[in-house]
């Protein structure tokens, strides 16, 4: 097989991807916000109620639109205005007004901003993909399913890399270890590899684990799935109750993730104490995965399964970092499709 360079926070795919990239009310009508993803900075605005995304650079002398501020013009719209010489743009991305020039200028066709792909809003975050993404928005149907109660955990910053936490999530082998303190059952029983299918650019995966919920412990239907994204989907289905988790995680630089974590479970019933400690745990649980994953001295991951030594239970995570090396060579052959 041809060899892939492993996967960082700066790969180039990140381009072609849909990523959760700030909660929806820190994107306000006043002020603009600057998201990094692999590297590059975007400005995201909430302009006449819609939400806008481009480059974070005035073409003029490239300062940061970040910097400047929501205006109102003439006819009421709102535009973006670069803090540095005023130079004013429309939600399309068009200059309709720079102050050096006077009242009726000859603004150059060069004065545009280069807008996002996409950008929009879902499960109480924006989105945004740079360039045309492979897969669709990621699903998390469970967000807003009858009788599931939802909400975030804290959102964290870690120097584990996208690829690394995509890969642990999709991986059941660690859970009785990393996760001995939370919900981790070592039973000295081999863990089944389950089934893996493939879709258009998403895998998914279900296998049975065993699962401590409080002082029972009980066996758990475990549903995986993820694309050619950093974000992954978790549906665990156990006799009493079922939990839905959504992990999406930012590769803003090299040395930075953004982790963004929502949780969904069947029995909290307005329980605002149980609520608290379910997203307690959860928190825990995301904690006790960094605690190994920060350890590692790079935060590149391997995409060539020649690199380390898997077993029949890596099944789910080998075949999603697959995945990822056809959306590098995929983003390689068509960069900006």
């Amino acid at each position: 097989m041809t060899d892939i360079a492993p996967l960082g926070n700066t790969s180039s795919v990140w381009r072609r991807a849909w990523h959760a990239v700030a909660h929806a009310e820190e994107v306000t009508a006043e002020v603009p916000v600057q998201v990094l993803v692999a590297g590059e900075a975007w400005v995201i605005a909430r302009l006449d109620g819609r939400l806008a995304a481009f480059e974070d650079r005035c073409p003029h002398r490239l300062a940061p639109l970040s910097a400047g501020r929501v205006s109102t013009a003439g006819d009421g719209g709102a535009r973006l205005s670069c803090a540095y010489h005023g130079w004013r743009f429309d939600a399309a991305g068009g200059c309709d007004l720079i102050p050096s020039l006077g009242r009726h200028p000859n603004i150059s066709k060069r004065a545009r901003l280069s807008a996002a792909r996409g950008v929009t809003e879902a499960y109480g975050l924006v989105w945004l993909a740079p360039d045309e993404p492979l897969a669709p928005l990621p699903e998390f149907p469970e967000w807003e399913a009858p009788g599931m109660t939802g909400a975030r955990s804290r959102t964290v910053r870690t120097r584990a890399s996208a690829g690394q936490l995509v890969d642990n999530f999709l991986d059941a082998a660690h859970f009785p270890f990393v996760h001995a303190a939370s919900f981790g059952v070592c039973d000295d029983k081999p863990l089944e590899a389950g089934e893996v299918t493939a879709a258009t650019w998403r895998l998914t995966g279900v296998f049975d684990t065993p699962y401590r919920d409080g002082g029972t412990v009980v066996t758990h239907r475990v549903t995986k799935s993820a694309g050619p994204n950093g974000t992954a989907h978790v549906r665990l289905d156990l006799p009493h109750v079922t939990i839905a988790i959504l992990l999406a995680c930012l590769p803003e630089d090299d040395g930075t993730t953004r982790v963004f974590k929502l949780n969904t479970r069947s029995d909290i019933d307005g329980d605002a104490g149980r609520l608290a400690a379910f997203i307690k745990e959860e928190d825990q649980i995301l904690a006790e995965d960094l605690a190994i994953l920060e350890r590692y001295r790079s935060s590149l991951l391997p995409l060539d399964p020649r690199v380390e030594v898997n077993t029949r239970a890596d099944r789910l995570s080998v075949a999603w970092r697959r995945l990822m090396a056809d959306a590098v060579t995929q983003a390689l052959r068509e960069p900006s499709a």
